[in-house]
Formats: structure tokens, C-alpha cells, sequence
């Protein structure tokens, strides 16, 4: 697993000259999966949830179609299906979550995080 361009990192010294804001840069990892092929993630949010971390993440291509499209100026709303993945994080290590029953209540917890944060910023 390897992070690519990582400006919350301490020690990342990217050489783009400038110190400004990198709130919009994507972190990235590349996984590895059992038949050896290695592709490319973005996160997209990580979270703690039942005493574990969770990454969750799409294909670092789609992600970069998405932004790419919504910077055209093209209607980005019904084009929002990226292929969502949950991986648990241990360290660096990354386990795609299998358990069904346990993603849909991590994604119900997110679904209830995210309401809230709208909710006080709505005040």
C-alpha cells in the first residue's frame, strides 16, 4: 500500500511550491488484491465506528471522472454512482468489509453523522 501526495503528512514535501490550503487534494492508495493487481482508491471518508476504523472508498479513476465532470459544469447529480467500497484499516493494512449486515449499519451511522453536521450548519 502506498499513499501518493499526502499534505497532511508532516515530512510531505511535494515540491508544488506553495503553501496554501490543499483541502481539495484526494488521498490515495494503491491496493494490492490476492491475484496480484494493483489498483489505485480514493477515500473519500474515514470513520470510527464500534471500535474499529473504517476507510471508505471508490476507484481513484471514477472519483477523478466525477471531479472532472462537475468542473465542466456538467450535471454531476444523477452521476454520483460511484462503486463505493468499506475497507477496515489496521495500521496499513486494508481489509474489505464482507459483513453486510455491519456496512449498512456503519452506513446508517454515517447517514446520522452527516445529517447532524447539516443540521448545525443550517443554524
Amino acid at each position: 500500500m502506498a499513499h501518493d501526495h499526502d499534505h497532511n503528512d508532516p515530512n510531505h514535501a511535494c515540491g508544488c511550491g506553495h503553501d496554501e490550503d490543499h483541502a481539495d487534494e484526494i488521498e490515495v492508495v494503491e491496493l494490492e488484491d490476492e491475484n496480484g493487481e494493483k489498483e489505485e482508491f480514493a477515500i473519500l471518508e474515514e470513520v470510527d465506528f464500534e471500535d474499529r476504523h473504517f476507510a471508505i472508498m471508490a476507484p481513484l479513476a471514477e472519483v477523478q471522472a466525477y471531479s472532472e465532470a462537475g468542473e465542466a459544469g456538467e450535471d454531476t447529480e444523477g452521476d454520483s454512482n460511484l462503486t463505493i467500497e468499506i475497507f477496515e484499516v489496521k495500521g496499513d493494512d486494508f481489509t474489505i468489509l464482507e459483513d453486510e449486515a455491519f456496512a449498512q449499519r456503519l452506513l446508517a451511522h454515517l447517514d446520522e453523522l452527516s445529517a447532524k453536521l447539516e443540521e448545525e450548519e443550517g443554524k
